[in-house]
């Protein structure tokens, strides 16, 4: 029998692929002020919204402080935020903890992401993938899942992916990673 980590992986595993295609352009050259704030602003399109739709079923703080971190580098790059996305509130809490699989998916990613951004550049956004501690949260409350509720938490993982795949599509690329995509 399979724990619901392992079907949530396992069930959007095509569009966890998906959705990291969608960023390879822009990270292509993650090596510059101008593709790093690129990158940022596509978060920024679909963080708030995954983490204020996931809000409905769930108090997940962690998203909070990791949007708070995210606009605090895009002002330190002196970009604002652009419009988030609007997706609809969940509708159960099963829902919401398969979005919060995928906000605190990328928060271990984005460890692997930080040592390719430039030093002096703003990195709390990514910095925040140091703390493990809501990722071990949400794995505890992953398992409270009821069985027939697991569907309604691959759908809610699923609808952050193709959040994210959305936002990285409306962003546009900087001059210099044009010639890369």
């Amino acid at each position: 029998m399979q724990d619901i980590r392992t079907k949530l992986r396992a069930a959007t595993a095509d569009e966890h692929r998906r959705t990291e295609s969608s960023f390879a352009a822009i990270l292509a050259a993650l090596s510059d002020a101008q593709s790093y704030g690129a990158f940022l602003r596509a978060h920024a399109r679909a963080f708030p919204a995954v983490g204020r739709a996931l809000s409905a079923g769930l108090d997940w703080p962690a998203w909070r402080a990791r949007w708070h971190a995210l606009e605090s580098d895009l002002a330190a790059l002196d970009l604002d935020p652009p419009p988030a996305l609007s997706i609809a509130p969940v509708a159960s809490r099963a829902e919401a903890l398969g979005m919060a699989y995928v906000l605190e998916g990328s928060r271990l990613g984005s460890t692997l992401l930080l040592t390719r951004v430039p030093a002096g550049l703003p990195s709390a956004y990514l910095a925040g993938g140091h703390d493990r501690a809501p990722w071990r949260l949400l794995v505890g409350l992953l398992e409270t899942i009821d069985p027939i509720d697991e569907t309604a938490a691959i759908a809610g993982a699923i609808t952050a992916f193709d959040t994210f795949r959305e936002a990285a599509a409306l962003q546009p690329l900087p001059r210099v990673l044009e010639s890369v995509a």
